[in-house]
């Protein structure tokens, strides 16, 4: 055995060493490349998923902030119709007061009026009633 051993130059049993070795050495970074190919494709689709995520959220708070905008725009244009509605209330309240009071001055006129002596109270009223009604009325 050590004759064959002789036959082979001693720089290639060095070539034949570094040749081994850098199979052992590249095996085993082949090795571990391989391993880390699973953690590179675990943690790449980790990243899709969240970017996918991410898109989601986005488009909800896109979404978020036009229901924000319109719910907004519902709530001016319900204070704006409650101003409205408010001032409209306050007039019809006065001209209702004015009224009011045009009714009560012209039944104390009415109140007022004198019963001619000796005529009776009731039929005075009645007359006196009829009488403000075909003013009221114009005839």
């Amino acid at each position: 055995m050590t004759a064959f051993l002789k036959l082979v130059p001693s720089w290639a049993w060095t070539a034949l060493g570094g040749l081994v070795l850098a199979l052992v050495v590249g095996g085993g970074q082949q090795i571990r490349v391989n391993s880390l190919q699973g953690d590179l494709a675990t943690e790449r689709d980790a990243r899709i998923e969240d970017a996918g995520k991410l898109g989601a959220c986005r488009t909800t708070r896109t979404n978020l902030l036009g229901q924000v905008i319109e719910q907004n725009s519902a709530l001016a244009g319900l204070r704006a119709a409650e101003l409205e509605r408010a001032t409209r209330a306050r007039d019809v309240q006065q001209q209702a007061e004015d009224e009011a009071q045009q009714a009560d001055q012209q039944a104390l006129a009415v109140m007022q009026e004198r019963t001619p002596a000796g005529v009776d109270a009731c039929t005075a009223a009645s007359q006196a009633f009829d009488d403000e009604l075909k003013r009221e009325r114009g005839l």
